[in-house]
Order: structure tokens, then sequence, then C-alpha cells
């Protein structure tokens, strides 16, 4: 019974230690592979955080980022960023300056959406888009380069702005007719001859003042590559403004001679004396020699009226008086020449007939000259 006891014991003895050793393994292997899991676990995370912060390394060196960015900036109607980044500025005359084109500039913006798109000639390593309205419209083009200034990581590239070009039209013109002894401004600045579109033309009107006097021929001014439309002034031959008429349907400035002068009462009354004394010669109620004093030694219009006029056939009637005198236009076109037109009626007492006096009106286009400080007709315009 001893001997079999002992078997039972050393039995359970070598039992015991075999679970031992299972066990010690089993706690092994658990945590192994609690340790390997945990590594893979942790590898994979790592490699998920790199993979993604390449990622988004990758998609912020994309250069349609800085497009975006600039294009904000039209968004926004940022002129001054468009005017201190444009590579080459637009050249604009003496009668406007830089604010002209930034205004110009604001105006194609206001009111405006912008998209880009790259171009056909755009490269990988040198980008390059337009900036156009949504409705397709190009305003501009805009190129980059690599930003060596910024140190991103994985060795990709930064992008910023090398050159922006706003399409700009300077489509203003200016095309100004005056007389040639008169001085044009153009936004307050004064012209010159090199401004002449060909040469001054001689007046038409120098027929009727020849050989005593010469009107003013016209120049005619052409001013072109405005960014916005001119103000156009005058001054006359004696540093007066005078007045400028625009013409929307020939796009021309015309400026005409004044239509005042310090004499013209006086000349106005030697005027309407001329074309009484004019009126009453045709009817035979003025001398032979009426006009002579009106017009100078020699004169060819002198001449023609004594040779054309049809005294003789005038109607037999009795006395005459002058009414209703009226200068219509004054043309003033130098201190030497001035032109008026003169309206009197000569009511005439016939012998028979109405005992109303008939009217017989008087309508004469007269070119006056001075001559040795004295007014005189140099010619008249029938």
């Amino acid at each position: 019974m001893k001997t079999s006891g002992n078997k039972n014991d050393k039995a359970n003895s070598n039992g015991k230690k075999e679970k031992g050793k299972i066990n010690f393994f089993l706690v092994f292997l658990i945590c192994w592979l609690i340790v390997v899991t945990g590594f893979i676990a942790w590898f994979l995370l790592r490699f998920n955080d790199f993979a993604a912060n390449y990622e988004a390394q990758y998609q912020d060196s994309l250069p349609y980022h800085t497009a975006e960015a600039i294009t904000a900036r039209f968004n926004d109607h940022d002129v001054d960023y468009i005017w201190n980044n444009m590579s080459s500025k637009p050249s604009v005359t003496e009668f406007e300056d830089d604010s002209v084109v930034k205004d110009y500039i604001a105006s194609l913006l206001e009111g405006k959406s912008f998209i880009y798109t790259e171009t056909d000639t755009s490269r990988e390593d040198e980008p390059e888009y337009y900036v156009k309205t949504e409705e397709g419209l190009l305003v501009a083009r805009f190129e980059l380069e690599e930003d060596k200034s910024v140190n991103l990581p994985f060795g990709f590239k930064a992008w910023k702005g090398e050159s922006l070009e706003f399409y700009t039209a300077a489509s203003f013109s200016a095309n100004i007719s005056a007389p040639e002894t008169y001085t044009v401004f153009v936004n307050g600045v004064a012209l010159n001859d090199s401004y002449l579109n060909g040469e001054v033309t001689p007046s038409e009107l120098n027929q009727y003042v020849d050989p005593y006097a010469v009107i003013p021929g016209t120049a005619n001014y052409l001013v072109k590559g405005l960014y916005k439309k001119p103000v156009v002034t005058a001054k006359d031959y004696l540093g007066n403004n005078c007045s400028c008429i625009y013409d929307e349907k020939s796009d021309t400035y015309t400026v005409g001679f004044i239509k005042d002068f310090e004499g013209k009462d006086e000349l106005s009354e030697y005027a309407i004396n001329f074309t009484s004394t004019f009126a009453n010669y045709i009817s035979q109620d003025a001398g032979a020699n009426a006009l002579d004093k009106y017009f100078p030694s020699g004169s060819q219009a002198l001449s023609y009226i004594k040779r054309n006029s049809s005294r003789e056939l005038y109607t037999k009637h009795g006395s005459v008086s002058i009414h209703n005198e009226e200068i219509r236009d004054c043309i003033v076109f130098s201190d030497d020449v001035v032109y008026m037109e003169i309206y009197v009626e000569q009511w005439m007492q016939m012998y028979w007939g109405s005992s109303e006096p008939e009217v017989i009106p008087t309508d004469a286009h007269v070119y006056f000259v001075k001559i040795n400080d004295k007014w005189v007709v140099g010619g008249i315009q029938y």
C-alpha cells in the first residue's frame, strides 16, 4: 500500500511540473503576440500619419492653390494688388496719369465674378493661367514660379506669382476742330502742333475779306490712347474761355469762333446804318454814292453792287423808313475781321393800293474789316 501511494504522489508531482511549463509558454506567447500586434498597430498608425501628411503637403504644393488665391484678389476687386503686381504698367499719354488707368481697371472689375483657367502654353515647371469673367471675357493672364524662400517637406515646390498682365485698352480718342489762333486743351493740357491731324485748312470765307484781311484757318487735332473720355476746353485768341461742342455721331469736338467782343455795340450800330443805307440805295432813296463811305477805296464789292443793282426797275413810291433793326448773328474771327447778319425792315409808302406801308425786309450777311483802326465793309455774302 505504501508503494502504491508513493507512485501516485510522484505522478501528481510530475503533472504539476508539466502544467507549470505549459502556463509559462502561453504567457510568453501571449505577451509576444501583444507586443507584435502593438508594434504593427503603431507602425500602421505612423504610416497612416505619414501618408496623410504626405498627401496634405502634396496637395498644398499644387500650383492651382496659388492660382485660386490670385483669382480671389480679382473677385475682391483689389485694384491695388493688381496694379502693384502688374509686370508691365500700361503707358499713358501726357493727358492722363496712373489714377485714370486704375479707375479703368476698377470699372472692368465692378459687378463681375472671375474664374481661372490654365493656358494652352502652361508648363509643369512654369504654370500659366487666364483670369476671365464667368461669361468668358478674358481680363488678365499670370504666370507662377517656384518660391524658393519656402521649404516644403518631401522636396515639394512652393509657388508664387511671377508676372501679371491685365488686359487694358486705351480706346478713347479726341478729334478736335478749332480755329488755328485758338488754344485747345485736353484734360487741362494745351495741345501743340504735334497733335495736328494734317495741315491747317484755310478758311473758304477769305474770298469775302481779301485782300484786306485773313480769316483764321481750321486746325484739326487728334489725340489717341486715352483711357477715359476726355474733357476738351479752349481759349480764344484773347485768352478767354470759349465753347466747345461735342457731336456724338461724328465723335468730334468743335470749337467755334466767339460771338462777342468789346466793340460789338459800336460795330452793330455801324452795321445797321450800312444795311439801312444799302436798302435805301437799292430803292433809290439814297444817292448813287451813299454807300461809298462804308467801303475801302477800290472795293470790288462796292463795284459789284453798283454794276448789278437794278435801281431803275424799282416801283415808284413815297416816303420810306427803317424799322425792326436786328443783329441776328455775330462771329468774331479776329480783332480785324467780324461777320454780322443784319436784318432791317424798310417800310415803303406806295402811291397806290393800300394805305398801309409795304414792308420790304433786307437780310444782309456782311464781313467787316478794320483798316487803319476804322471798320469798313470787306465783303457781302449773298
